[in-house]
């Protein structure tokens, strides 16, 4: 089963299910309208769209299934993702470390 629709009379464009998708499959004006769409054969079937989506328009089709390398592909897209987010974690932790330690050795008392 994979998420392939999103009904666009009800989708007020927040742009939540794009902002969550592992696998970016979920666009904004690929129609050349303010809509978004689920390119079928990038989802991955994670479920992580759905409970972010503050309307309930996106819905599942359970008798669609993507061509087993276009699924592998985009789970390949999703771990690349996962990842990238872990590293701006990690550089933003590395960051405000840094930043703490300069603040203490300035005198401390900044907190």
């Amino acid at each position: 089963m994979a998420v392939v629709t999103i009904d666009l009379e009800a989708c007020i464009n927040c742009g939540w299910c794009r902002r969550v998708c592992p696998t970016e499959t979920i666009k904004y004006f690929a129609t050349g309208h303010r809509t978004h769409i689920v390119e079928p054969d990038g989802c991955i079937d994670c479920g992580i769209c759905t409970p972010v989506c503050p309307v309930n328009c996106i819905h599942p089709v359970p008798d669609y299934t993507v061509a087993p390398e276009k699924l592998n592909a985009a789970k390949g897209a999703a771990r690349t993702f996962a990842a990238d987010q872990r590293k701006l974690k990690q550089d933003r932790d590395a960051v405000v470390e840094r930043t703490l330690a300069r603040l203490a050795s300035l005198g401390g008392a900044h907190a």
